[in-house]
C-alpha cells in the first residue's frame, strides 16, 4: 500500500494560508495528526473538543490575561488537541514565556499568524482535504474488506489472511496464537523473533505509533493476537481499521474451522454410538477404522464407562477435553487404541486391544488405577469406572457396552468396598440383579434370613454378621472367632442358635449356597434403599 493516510501539522504548515505562520513552541510535536479544524474563542474546553483538533483562535477569550491562557493551554494538552494557532494583533500581541515553556514541555505546537488571516478559508481548505482523504480511506478500506472476504472463500489456512495484510501494509507482522508459537511475516531469524516478541509484549494494553495490537476473539474467547510493527512510519487510524478488519476475518475463519471440526466430531460421535448399539457390520467397522491407520491386527475390545457424579443440575466443572486426552494417553501406554465417546456425564471409551489377549485384564486394571489417580488429581470428588465384557469380534462391541452399563448399575447397589471394575468379576451380584428384576427377591430373603434378623433386633445381637463371617471362613471356627473378636465358647453358643433358626443342615452345599445368595441379596437391598 503506497498511500498513507496522515494529515499532520507539519503538512498543514506547507499550505498557502500558513505562509505568514511561525511555530513559537512545540516543534517536536509537528508530526501530530489533525482530524479536524475548530475555531475556539472560549476558555473552558469541557466536552467541546474530543482530541486531534487543530484549534484556531484570536485570543479574544483571554486577551492579555496570562493565567486564563495557561489554564486553557493545560486543558487543550489534557484533551490531546493537535495544536493551537493564534492570530496576533487583534486581542493579543505575544505569547507568554510560561505558555511557551509549558507547550515545549508537552511537545504541543503553538503557531502564530503575524498577519490577519481568514479562519473560514483555512477551515474550508483543510476540511475539504480531510473529507477527501476520509472518503479515499473508506473506499480503500471497503476494497480491502471485499478482497479479504473473497479470500475467505478459497483459503486453506489462516496464514494467507495474515500474509495479505502484511503485503498490503508492507510492515513487520507478528502473530501469537494461544499456543504461543510465534509467527512472523516476513520470516526472521530466531534471535530477531525473540526480540520482536519482547517488543510487542511491552505494548500493554494501548497501541503506539510504531506498534499496533489487535486480539482475535471467537465467542468472547481470545484465540490469538496480531501485532504490526514499523520503524519507518507511524501507524494511524487507517492501519488500525485494516488490522481490525483482518482480525474479524481471522475470527470468521476460526469460527468456520471450529464449526467444521464440531460437525465432524458430532458425526464421528454418532457413528461411534451406532457402533456401541450394534448397528454396523464387521466390514463397515473395518472400513471406518482404516482412516486411523492402526497397524497390526486387533485381538479384541472392551468398553469402559467413566461416570462423573455431580449434584443435581450442576454442570461438570472438569475440563472434559483435557481429561479425554489424559485417558487416551494412559490406555495407549497399556496397549489399546482408544476412541472416546462423550455423552453428558458419561465418558465412554472404546478400547481396541493391539496386544495379546492373555493379559488384557491386568493391563486394563493398571490403566484404571492410573485413571483413578488422574480423576483425584483433577479434584473430581465422585466417580465410577465400569468395564464391560471383553469381546473378540468388533461387531459384538454392543455386548461389551451393555454389560459395562450393567456393571455401572450394579456398582451403585453393592455395599461399599465390594464393588468391582469388570462385569465378569461381579459374579453373584449379576445373578442378584437378574432375580431382583424378574422376581420377588424380598420373599426369598425373608424365608431364610427373617428369623435371624428378628432375633438380632429383639435381643440386640449380631447373629447375621456371625453367619456371614462363618460362611466366608468356610466353616472354620478358629478363623471366625478371630475375625469377629470373640472367644470360642461364645462362638459355639452363636452357632447353636443359628442351627436352631436355620436348621442343622445350613452348612450343607445346596442350602449353604442359597443362604450365601440371600446374604448378598440382603446387603444389595439395603444399599438400594439407602
Amino acid at each position: 500500500m503506497k498511500s498513507h493516510f496522515a494529515f499532520s501539522i507539519h503538512t498543514i504548515l506547507g499550505r498557502d494560508h500558513f505562509k505568514c505562520a511561525s511555530v513559537v513552541a512545540g516543534n517536536k510535536g509537528l508530526d501530530r495528526l489533525v482530524k479536524w479544524v475548530h475555531v475556539f474563542e472560549i476558555t473552558e474546553v469541557r466536552e467541546n473538543l474530543k482530541g486531534g483538533e487543530l484549534v484556531l483562535s484570536t485570543g479574544f477569550g483571554w486577551k492579555e490575561n496570562d493565567e486564563l491562557f495557561l489554564s486553557l493551554l493545560e486543558q487543550l494538552i489534557e484533551r490531546n488537541v493537535a495544536g493551537l494557532c493564534i492570530e496576533l494583533g487583534s486581542f493579543i500581541h505575544k505569547i507568554p514565556e510560561a505558555a511557551i515553556a509549558l507547550a515545549n514541555k508537552h511537545d504541543f505546537p503553538i503557531i502564530t499568524f503575524e498577519e490577519e488571516v481568514s479562519f473560514v478559508e483555512i477551515t474550508q481548505d483543510i476540511h475539504s482535504d480531510l473529507i477527501n482523504q476520509q472518503y479515499e480511506l473508506i473506499t480503500n478500506l471497503e476494497d480491502y474488506s471485499q478482497r479479504l472476504n473473497k479470500k475467505l472463500l478459497s483459503i486453506d489456512n489462516s496464514f494467507e489472511i495474515l500474509k495479505y495484510l502484511q503485503q498490503y501494509l508492507n510492515c513487520q507482522l507478528v502473530y501469537i496464537p494461544n499456543d504461543h508459537q510465534v509467527v512472523t511475516i516476513p520470516t526472521v531469524k530466531e534471535t530477531e523473533r525473540e526480540q520482536l516478541k519482547a517488543a510487542v509484549e511491552e505494548v500493554k494494553p494501548a497501541n503506539t505509533k510504531k506498534i499496533l495490537k489487535q486480539t482475535v476473539q471467537v465467542f468472547e474467547r481470545e484465540f490469538a493476537t496480531i501485532y504490526l510493527l514499523s520503524n519507518e512510519r507511524d501507524f494511524g487510524e487507517f492501519e488500525s481499521l485494516l488490522l481490525d478488519r483482518t482480525a474479524t476475518a481471522l475470527a470468521q475463519y476460526s469460527l468456520r474451522e471450529l464449526y467444521t471440526e464440531e460437525k465432524r466430531k458430532a458425526e464421528e460421535t454418532e457413528w461411534m454410538l451406532e457402533w456401541l448399539q450394534g448397528v454396523h457390520s464387521l466390514d463397515e467397522i473395518n472400513e471406518h477404522l482404516t482412516v486411523y491407520k492402526m497397524n497390526g491386527a486387533l485381538s479384541g475390545a472392551i468398553v469402559l464407562i467413566v461416570k462423573i457424579k455431580t449434584e443435581k443440575n450442576e454442570p461438570l466443572h472438569t475440563d472434559v477435553t483435557y481429561l479425554n486426552m489424559l485417558i487416551q494417553n494412559v490406555f495407549d501406554q497399556n496397549g489399546y487404541f482408544v476412541f472416546p465417546v462423550e455423552k453428558r456425564h458419561l465418558l465412554t471409551f472404546i478400547l481396541l486391544n493391539k496386544e495379546s489377549e492373555i493379559d488384557w485384564k491386568s493391563r486394563t486394571a493398571k490403566g484404571i488405577e492410573r485413571l483413578e489417580r488422574i480423576l483425584e488429581d483433577a479434584h473430581v470428588s465422585s466417580f465410577q469406572i465400569a468395564g464391560g465384557k471383553y469381546v473378540r469380534r468388533l461387531d459384538e462391541l454392543h455386548k461389551s457396552f451393555n454389560t459395562a452399563k450393567e456393571t455401572l448399575s450394579i456398582q451403585g447397589k453393592v455395599p461399599s468396598g465390594q464393588s468391582k471394575y469388570f462385569y465378569e468379576d461381579m459374579h453373584m451380584y449379576r445373578l442378584i440383579s437378574i432375580v431382583h428384576k424378574h422376581s420377588d427377591l424380598n420373599s426369598l430373603i425373608n424365608e431364610y434370613l427373617e428369623p435371624i434378623i428378628e432375633y438380632d433386633q429383639k435381643n440386640n445381637t449380631n447373629l447375621l454378621q456371625t453367619l456371614k463371617v462363618y460362611l466366608e471362613s468356610n466353616g472354620s471356627k478358629k478363623e471366625t472367632a478371630k475375625k469377629i473378636f470373640v472367644v470360642r465358647q461364645t462362638l459355639y453358643h452363636r452357632l447353636e442358635k443359628l442351627e436352631q433358626l436355620l436348621g442343622k443342615d445350613f452348612m450343607e452345599a445346596e442350602k449353604r449356597q442359597v443362604i450365601e445368595f440371600t446374604l448378598l441379596a440382603h446387603e444389595y437391598q439395603k444399599t438400594i434403599k439407602k
